[in-house]
């Protein structure tokens, strides 16, 4: 069986990504979104996400706001300080732990930043992107060079291509959906519209059905994980 979660990052960043990473769950496949808690639209993001009980909440811990850096990830007290700031902040905020753990540009799968957020994942009982069981595979993404955009690598075909391959047992599909936000800064941006409009074309879906793929989000492998463990 495959089983896969289909997370949206960048979950409160602005109202414009928040509306495409909405409609890209609301009418497509996205089961999951991770959430910045330092970012403008975060309070309505977490309104929006209370609203959708199918929509998992993990955080997206980082280290920069807009490509501007704020921690000097080589400072690793000062890294393992903000990873845990940040998760407080998300527990505060929504009222319970996230369900996952991954971080902005993937921090959290440096050299000797790793292990901080893998005691994190043990601290609260969540995993941690792409350091468990579960298989991350990230390269729906328009970016595949910083700036240099390459829509093929997000449209309709590239998704039925990466659903096709994957292989039994659990897997993330990572996805940065949104409408077209305004600001002159935004470098990832015409690309979320196209990954909206894959996520949400009816042929992903009947593909997922014909594939016999099971969408699930982080809360359902919890379940799924603690099931497992008993019946050992």
């Amino acid at each position: 069986e495959r089983l896969v979660v289909v997370n949206a990052d960048d979950f409160g960043m602005s109202a414009e990504i928040d509306r495409g990473i909405l409609e890209a769950h609301d009418r497509g496949i996205v089961t999951s979104a991770s959430l910045l808690v330092d970012e403008p639209d975060v309070e309505a993001a977490i309104h929006e996400a209370h609203r959708r009980a199918k929509l998992g909440l993990g955080i997206h811990v980082a280290f920069d706001s807009r490509g501007k850096w704020l921690i000097d990830v080589k400072d690793l007290d000062a890294v393992q300080r903000e990873i845990h700031r940040q998760i407080d902040r998300f527990i505060r905020m929504t009222g319970a732990a996230p369900d996952h753990i991954d971080s902005h540009h993937h921090v959290h799968r440096l050299f000797n930043i790793a292990y901080l957020f893998l005691d994190a994942g043990r601290q609260y009982r969540v995993p941690v992107r792409g350091l468990t069981e579960v298989v991350f595979v990230g390269r729906f993404y328009g970016q595949p060079e910083f700036g240099k955009t390459d829509l093929s690598k997000i449209g309709v075909e590239a998704m039925i291509g990466l659903l096709q391959s994957l292989k039994p047992g659990i897997s993330e599909v990572s996805c940065h959906p949104g409408t077209l936000e305004s600001r002159p800064d935004a470098v990832y941006n015409r690309e979320r519209e196209i990954e909206l409009q894959t996520l949400t074309d009816p042929r992903i879906r009947s593909l997922i059905v014909e594939e016999g793929i099971r969408l699930i989000n982080y809360r359902d492998y919890a379940h799924l994980r603690s099931a497992h463990l008993k019946s050992e």
